[in-house]
């Protein structure tokens, strides 16, 4: 089952955003506006990442 979840849950997040641009002709303003910031989400989404798995690391997980 979590194979299936692993999988199906990015695929259809990934449709979504597709039909979003196409019904739009383009990209919506939400996503023109944090596309703009993609350098700032990379550099959290790494650190946070990071952290998250020190964390882990260290519980013993």
């Amino acid at each position: 089952m979590n194979p299936f979840l692993a999988l199906f849950v990015p695929l259809l997040i990934l449709g979504f955003v597709y039909i979003l641009i196409i019904d739009n002709k383009g990209l919506p303003q939400w996503l023109e506006q944090l596309s703009d910031n993609s350098g700032t989400i990379w550099i959290y989404g790494v650190i946070t990442i990071t952290v998250l798995s020190i964390l882990k690391y260290v519980s013993g997980n």
